[in-house]
């Protein structure tokens, strides 16, 4: 017995053995008086009440039974999965690598039969459990096939539809193409989960293929855009009842709000082939539908006495499922002699027991209560060295018997300090400096154990060295004095650190006063106390979540002569929270490095969008630049509209990311487009066709000139008349080369002279199909044109081949998701010569202007399609509203300004005026500041950009700043 056993023993405390052995005693002579006194009140108990009583238990059983092996365990499956990773997979073989845990789902809860999920693309994905042979021979399966699952993958190659079959473990059995196209889309339970806030639980139907009933649970997904079902066989559910039956004679039935019965113990389904059906309220027993018409006038309780006319009944009416707004009923009605029938013999069976019991148990209680303290007894010593190096701890639970009592003590000691370490642990997981984390955990480390210091040091990316990285700690005095690992320490097995490292194992030692391992690191404040004679040191390697070592924590004991060591528990408890630190450590260094890599990634992007034009580079890496300068004028104004803005770490780190992605759409936009130099460019610029052509027309006129000499013309007028032909077509040819320029504005008198010349004709001899791609070729097939050889053409041409339609991946629905307001020109691109040197102002065509408009579309489409983490939500707002104007005439979306936040109306006016300084632009000359400024604030005027954002743009002086940075010399005229 220890002493504080002892030390209770000698306060009066009685022993477990001594209060047990007083219970019993007591307990028996109560016994045979309450038995004497309560029997014949059991015997003569009114009917009514017992059955009343019975009727109770027997509804709260079924509830229970329905809710926990039924709705409970199917709603938390929907629920759970459409909180998971599936809604946000978009391929089908990340689909696949979820099917262990869905089949997991299938086996921990039976009831479900099937699982599956429709996506807003059409996608679809199921898990079906296939019981019985019939089910196998309907779907053509294979006899072992025990899981059904069909994938339906709207891929950018193909569409493709499968049905797989695999056996109980899993095991791929055959896997085929599906004809019958399905599109979860239009049926009846996606729809109402897309439009449902919650879940919906769908009324019982039969399934068509295996005629059984079933039921369906769906809800809408997290992300939005896709639902997650759930199927339970109401065959299984029927069984569930039948089984709480509580009587041969009881009636039993689940019925909804609307009448429509949805569970029964003998069954859901009533005839045969064709005339199959659900039963329904009509086909219940007459007693069961006076139960139902009591629960519709809103009758509710248990033990309720009803007649059929042939027979007594206690019924209970009670809503099946709390809080929800439809009322399903659970009707139960017993037969009152079936409920009375044998319980007087069960009451003399039972005191016949109870007397029995009391008489075996007696002698065995004293030697079980010495059994039971001597357990108890080591538990409290066991749990009592906590007391050494936890710290100390008031215990508030206060008993008589002493074993409970130490027991007590040593519980609280290890409740409040878990606490405390969950606590830690917690402000070690939400710690994202990685140098504060580092130190944050040694602290946190020496305050939990009861050391007198420690080092946490961590390996290089080699493991071979202890880098700089890392801190020292000592305590004096109570308090903590934390200094930096400034040295690297190499291997040297000597010191217990390397050997834990190298052994992959916690590592014990002792360091004293005259030990030369002083020498190799700096101990002195160990033995700063001349009382201490010895070093007792734990040394824990850590490791990462793949088990790899990472670096080691140190712990020191100082030890006087009677000093006690580290005991192993709590050596067990210092390798607990070390793992735990070290799991911090991993997680906070590999979200550095995610973090990294994003933004390596984004700036892939963004230099690859620039590069792609040698015209438009940079664009993408100034804009984030103006960007940022208005974020922090925001920030640091005290005044004004902006004085309450402020952006934290995560704010400023949502922005970085929309300023270098504003722009990302373009990586969809020909470059012929957007470095569109004159109206004829697209790969090469077409001027040089037309050119040829003049070429032609001058050659036929000197040819013309010749046979006209020859057939006995005046050569003199051949020549005044060959050179007026020769000066028009030039002239007419310059005129068309300054259309095709685009520098100037067309009015109606120069598209008349266009017109004009491009009437007139030139012979074409060669067939124009040759020697050109498939899909010019299919286009100038499909104009139906005449190919009789030869053939006058005009000079200027507009031909059907010109015009590439719009493909259904270039067609926006009017009804889109995204609330996008651009309508697209009929054609996606129009090449036509006449036509785009028509353009009146610039070099774009409608349909090319459309194409550069779209990027910002895309844009839109690629971050919304991006699984960015809660803080970075609002990139693609912030990025989409950049072409928006203040009064709702921008576009795509056709916000105004109450609809835009601070940083989409600051993008905005960042991208403005980067375009008009932008000085390497092929179609425009760069604006200087003056010219810039003057456009921009017409643009405040006509309310198209923030009157307030750029009132800022102008007081925090953000374009002289910029222009001495990124803009020519004589660009800055301010």
């Amino acid at each position: 017995m220890t002493d504080s056993h002892m030390e209770q023993k000698k306060n009066g405390q009685l022993g477990l053995r001594g209060h047990l052995g007083v219970l019993v005693a007591i307990f028996m002579i109560l016994t045979g008086f309450l038995l004497a006194v309560t029997g014949y009140h059991l015997l003569v108990k009114t009917r009514v009440t017992s059955i009343q009583e019975q009727v109770n238990d027997t509804t709260t059983i079924i509830k229970g039974e329905v809710m926990h092996t039924v709705r409970q365990p199917v709603q938390f499956a929907v629920t759970l999965l459409s909180d998971g990773l599936l809604p946000a997979f978009s391929t089908a073989e990340q689909r696949f690598s979820l099917l262990p845990v869905l089949k997991g789902f299938m086996n921990n809860y039976p009831i479900i039969s099937s699982v599956y999920i429709g996506y807003e693309n059409g996608d679809f994905f199921l898990i079906d459990r296939m019981s019985t042979e019939a089910e196998r021979r309907d779907y053509n399966a294979p006899p072992q096939a025990v899981f059904r699952v069909r994938s339906i993958d709207h891929g950018e190659a193909e569409n493709v539809d499968e049905m797989l079959f695999y056996d109980a473990s899993m095991r791929l059995l055959l896997r085929r193409r599906e004809e019958v196209a399905y599109d979860p889309r239009t049926s009846p339970w996606y729809q109402d989960g897309m439009r449902a806030s919650g879940r919906v639980d769908i009324s019982p139907y039969i399934i068509a293929r295996t005629k059984t009933p079933a039921m369906t649970f769906v809800k809408k997904t997290h992300t939005g855009a896709s639902v997650m079902g759930a199927d339970v066989l109401l065959a299984d559910l029927s069984a569930v009842l039948r089984r709480e039956l509580p009587t041969p004679g009881a009636r039993l039935a689940l019925i909804q709000s609307d009448g429509t019965l949805i569970g029964s113990p003998v069954g859901m389904v009533t005839g045969h082939g064709d005339a199959m059906r659900l039963r329904t309220q009509a086909d219940i027993s007459p007693i069961m539908q006076l139960a139902a018409q009591a629960y519709a006038e809103g009758r509710r309780g248990r033990g309720i006495l009803m007649s059929d006319g042939e027979r007594d009944w206690v019924v209970s009416l009670e809503q099946l499922t709390p809080n929800r707004l439809a009322e399903d009923a659970l009707l139960l009605a017993i037969p009152e002699d079936d409920l009375v029938a044998g319980g007087r013999q069960f009451l003399s069976y039972a005191l016949v027991g109870v007397v029995g019991m009391l008489i075996l148990c007696s002698p065995i209680v004293w030697l079980a209560a010495r059994r039971l303290t001597r357990p108890l007894r080591s538990l409290a010593e066991r749990a009592g060295t906590m007391h050494e190096f936890l710290r100390d701890q008031e215990s508030g639970v206060l008993s008589g018997v002493s074993e409970i009592q130490a027991l007590a003590g040593s519980m609280q000691f290890l409740q409040d300090n878990v606490r405390r370490m969950l606590t830690i642990t917690q402000a070690l997981n939400s710690e994202r400096d990685f140098d504060a984390l580092l130190q944050r955990v040694l602290q946190e480390t020496l305050s939990l154990v009861n050391v007198d210091g420690g080092v946490l040091a961590l390996l290089d990316d080699e493991k071979r060295t202890l880098l700089n990285q890392g801190f020292v700690c000592w305590v004096r005095d109570g308090q903590q004095e934390t200094h930096r690992f400034t040295d690297e320490v190499q291997p040297d097995m000597r010191l217990a650190t390397y050997r834990a490292l190298a052994q992959d194992k916690t590592v014990q030692t002792s360091i004293t006063r005259d030990d030369p391992r002083r020498r190799l690191v700096n101990l002195e404040p160990a033995f700063a106390d001349p009382e201490v004679v010895e070093l007792d040191v734990v040394c824990v390697p850590l490791r990462d979540r793949m088990g790899d070592r990472i670096g080691a924590l140190v712990l020191f004991k100082t030890l006087r002569a009677d000093g006690v060591k580290f005991h192993p528990d709590e050596i067990n408890f210092i390798e607990t929270f070390a793992a735990t630190a070290a799991i911090a450590l991993d997680n906070n260094r590999l979200l550095k490095g995610q973090n990294e890599l994003r933004d390596a990634l984004i700036h892939i992007i963004a230099g690859a969008i620039d590069a792609k034009s040698p015209y438009t580079g940079g664009h993408c890496q100034r804009v984030p630049v103006i960007f940022q300068m208005l974020l922090e004028a925001a920030c640091e104004a005290q005044d004004g509209p902006f004085r309450d803005f402020v952006l934290d770490e995560s704010g400023w780190e949502e922005a970085k990311l929309a300023g270098w992605l504003h722009d990302c759409g373009k990586v969809t936009t020909p470059e012929y487009v957007v470095d569109k130099a004159t109206k004829l460019e697209t790969i090469y610029d077409r001027i040089h066709e037309i050119r040829t052509r003049f070429e032609v027309l001058k050659r036929d006129a000197e040819i013309a000139s010749l046979r006209s000499e020859l057939n006995g013309a005046d050569p003199e007028r051949a020549r005044l008349e060959l050179e007026k032909e020769l000066r028009a077509l030039d002239n007419d040819f310059a005129f068309v080369a300054s259309c095709n320029a685009g520098s100037e504005y067309m009015g109606d008198a120069a598209l008349h002279r266009l017109q004009t010349i491009g009437k007139r004709t030139w012979m074409r001899t060669l067939d124009k199909r040759l020697g050109v791609s498939r899909d010019e070729r299919a286009r100038i097939d499909h104009a139906g044109m005449s190919l009789e050889l030869p053939v006058r053409e005009t000079l200027l041409m507009d031909n059907p081949e010109h015009i590439i339609e719009r493909g259904e991946k270039d067609t926006l629905d009017t009804q889109n998701p995204w609330g996008f307001r651009l309508m697209p020109p009929q054609a996606l691109y129009n090449r036509g010569e006449l036509y785009n040197l028509s353009v009146r102002s610039g070099t774009l065509s409608a349909e090319e202007r459309y194409k550069i408009n779209d990027h910002i579309t895309r844009t839109i489409m690629m971050l919304e399609a991006m699984p960015l983490p809660r803080h970075l939500r609002n990139v693609p707002e912030i990025v989409g509203a950049h072409h928006e104007t203040m009064d709702g005439q921008g576009y795509p979306r056709g916000l105004k300004r109450e609809h835009m936040s601070w940083g989409a109306r600051m993008m905005a006016i960042a991208d403005i005026f980067e375009a008009l300084t932008a000085w390497d632009r092929p179609y425009k000359a760069s604006k200087t500041l003056r010219e810039a400024l003057g456009i921009m604030r017409d643009l405040r005027e006509r309310n198209h950009i923030d009157p307030d954002v750029f009132s800022l743009f102008l007081q925090a002086e953000i374009p002289q700043r910029y222009a001495s940075g990124y803009l020519k010399p004589d660009q800055n005229n301010l």
